[in-house]
């Protein structure tokens, strides 16, 4: 099965996009707990860290982090496209595949 790199980068970068959005809010209505969640799961004191959040480095870094993950997760796609075009697990081993996906 061939993955729509366009439609999997868009929905990966939507996703960042909102995961953002939500984790953006969380600073702003309760910065020291979620710099102490945060902390937690990276197993570090981060209390020290100053958290700025303004309009433009929001706005700043929804555009990064929705590019970079659109961009990273279209190359995902390609490369697992190009991997699977190459020859299968099954094919290689002598198992037949369906008649829509022999190369």
């Amino acid at each position: 099965m061939r993955l729509d790199t366009k439609a999997f980068a868009i929905a990966a970068g939507v996703t960042a996009a909102v995961l953002f959005t939500i984790c953006a809010l969380a600073v702003a209505i309760s910065p020291g707990s979620t710099t102490a969640m945060f902390g937690y799961l990276v197993h570090m004191d981060l209390s020290a860290l100053p958290r700025t959040l303004t309009f433009g480095s929001f706005v700043a870094g929804l555009i990064c982090w929705t590019l970079g993950t659109a961009l990273t997760f279209g190359l995902v796609a390609t490369i697992y496209n190009r991997l699977i075009g190459v020859g299968s697990v099954a094919s290689a081993a002598g198992h037949p595949q369906p008649a829509g996906q022999r190369a």
